[in-house]
């Protein structure tokens, strides 16, 4: 088991919560205590990190400078300065660690490495997993809210911005297909392009997913958003004692001997049922 996974595993669980009535299923997920606060933050960093930078890009990072100048080298060139922009990246790659880590979804795509500027947001859906194996195969199109001050129309803000993903939603599914096919991962180009080109055999799912501010949360925001849900709608709404913290402390550069000298060939864990020989990115 990777040390992502177990980061993930052992630093959120479930918290019991009663179910709005309708069409939306509600899962609460706080901070379990179970990590230490350096250990959740090498970690968290590491997974800051590489949703900015390929694997081939930050071993030449590290090869190029000294472990001090790396945290200068992230920050001027790849972590945003704008905070609304800074919290929306890290609401997304919170997102896609839970879904490839612990949900197991299939996410091919980082979208963080694709920015052109730190703060500028890429457009189309936050996240996008998929589980291929099922028939017909699965597309979770999560749309992803984070905040440190409370919103009580947070939950119908998002479910507007979902509806207009979803009317693109082969936009953000072409975009994944070339970042695949320049990585040759072939396999994936394949499934990504039977989806397009058979839209009816495909099943959407939409999801939600808030990181949020534990200390100014309120379970109101699942009341007003469930009276406006009329489709099957999964929320997860993950819980952190202080989003801002967070940011600051997990953008510490990974160690030097998290990033490999060498690329190797990815694993697949995250992308049940695909070929080894055709693995997403890492």
């Amino acid at each position: 088991m990777s040390s992502g996974v177990r980061m993930f595993g052992k630093w959120l669980e479930q918290e019991p919560v009663e179910q709005p009535e309708g069409e939306l299923h509600y899962e609460a997920l706080i901070e379990s205590g179970e990590l230490d606060e350096e250990e959740l933050m090498n970690q968290l960093g590491h997974d800051v990190a590489r949703n900015y930078l390929n694997p081939s890009e930050l071993a030449l990072v590290f090869d190029d400078l000294g472990a001090p100048e790396v945290a200068d080298y992230l920050r001027a060139n790849k972590f945003p300065a704008d905070i609304k922009v800074r919290h929306g990246d890290f609401g997304e790659i919170v997102t896609a660690g839970l879904y490839r880590k612990v949900r197991r979804w299939c996410v091919p795509i980082l979208k963080l490495r694709y920015k052109q500027t730190p703060n500028q947001a890429v457009q189309g859906t936050d996240v996008l997993a998929f589980r291929f194996r099922q028939t017909p195969p699965v597309i979770a199109v999560p749309e992803v809210k984070t905040r440190a001050t409370r919103k009580r129309a947070l939950g119908t803000e998002a479910y507007d911005s979902l509806e207009k993903v979803l009317g693109r939603l082969d936009e953000s599914l072409h975009f994944a297909l070339v970042r695949c096919a320049e990585r040759d991962h072939r396999f994936l180009v394949r499934h990504l392009a039977a989806l397009l080109r058979r839209p009816e055999e495909r099943v959407v799912e939409r999801h939600m997913v808030f990181v949020h501010d534990a200390l100014v949360w309120k379970d109101d925001v699942v009341a007003l958003l469930a009276d406006v849900v009329t489709q099957r709608t999964e929320l997860t709404v993950s819980r952190s004692v202080d989003c801002r913290t967070l940011w600051h402390a997990s953008t510490r550069p990974p160690k030097p001997a998290q990033a490999p000298a060498v690329p190797r060939p990815a694993r697949t864990p995250q992308c049940e049922g695909l070929q080894r020989h055709h693995p997403p990115a890492r």
